[in-house]
């Protein structure tokens, strides 16, 4: 360090130098978190796009009874199944779909699972928008009658601590939406999994409408931790840039003659500007003199 910038050792500088490579050491870790962020959310869409695209298989061939697990590799895979609604119909208020406000279609479907047992599983049937003042009795209506369907997969939800209401539930618990459907309803519950309705056949006249697979949007967070990590390096820019101005001031204050800065090389246009205020000048002068 030269004898000009000493100064930099004093406690106050030395706390400045401090503070940056703190401020710097913070950016720098919150954009490992984006990254890995990032990675998180590229792998989950990674297995929603290779899971998703799978051909159907019957419900009993990925789902051997009514315990198994809905992990990484049977999330999002989607199953045939044939079956009829029993019970009432189920009211999920306030799930967004898609950023946009949105209550969902929950019901109860009787199913024959391994063996001819009698599975009772939960399926999301879709949205609607979300409309206080409106009446969703129509969207809400389940057909009757056996139906075909095709689902997707999903692993089930914690129960709600919120206190029941009749008719709805606030996650999808298979036992809550069991209990708010009827509750005593013939069959073994599959507790451990519930599914979205991709179609359903014969349908309500107005029925809800199908949720779609995520969209794969993750590049935010790449964006992010580039930013955070720009952020750190401006923290040691700023802190060379005080450093520059205090050495100046401190010039200044001693009556050391600071270099001025380097004239800016001319450019052809400027050179053309100069010739064009000199010849508006000189046109001036003539004009003056007559």
């Amino acid at each position: 360090m030269s004898r000009r910038y000493s100064f930099l050792r004093t406690p106050r500088w030395i706390g400045i130098a401090g503070l940056t490579v703190l401020v710097a050491a913070i950016c720098v870790t919150l954009g490992f978190w984006q990254l890995s962020r990032h990675e998180y959310r590229a792998d989950a869409i990674a297995r929603v796009e290779s899971n998703s695209t799978q051909a159907p298989l019957p419900l009993t061939d990925l789902l051997t009874s009514t315990t198994t697990q809905v992990g990484d590799e049977l999330e999002w895979r989607a199953v045939t199944v044939t079956g009829q609604y029993v019970g009432g119909p189920v009211a999920l208020p306030q799930r967004g779909v898609e950023s946009g406000p949105a209550d969902h279609a929950l019901g109860v479907l009787a199913v024959e699972g391994p063996d001819g047992e009698d599975w009772l599983l939960v399926v999301d049937r879709g949205s609607y928008p979300t409309d206080a003042f409106g009446d969703s009795t129509d969207r809400l209506e389940l057909p009757e009658g056996q139906l075909d369907l095709v689902l997707r997969l999903r692993p089930a939800e914690e129960a709600s601590p919120r206190d029941e209401v009749a008719g709805q539930v606030f996650r999808i618990n298979p036992e809550q939406v069991l209990a708010a459907a009827g509750g005593d309803l013939p069959g073994t519950l599959v507790t451990d999994s519930y599914a979205w309705v991709v179609t359903e056949s014969p349908t309500t006249a107005n029925p809800p409408t199908p949720i779609p697979v995520p969209s794969p949007n993750y590049r935010s967070n790449l964006s992010y931790a580039m930013q955070w990590w720009t952020f750190g390096l401006l923290a040691f820019i700023g802190y060379g840039v005080m450093a520059r101005r205090e050495r100046g001031a401190l010039d200044r204050a001693a009556g050391v003659a600071v270099a001025a800065p380097r004239p800016r090389r001319q450019t052809d246009a400027d050179l053309e500007d100069a010739e064009i205020d000199a010849a508006q000048a000189t046109q001036a002068n003539d004009t003056s003199s007559v």
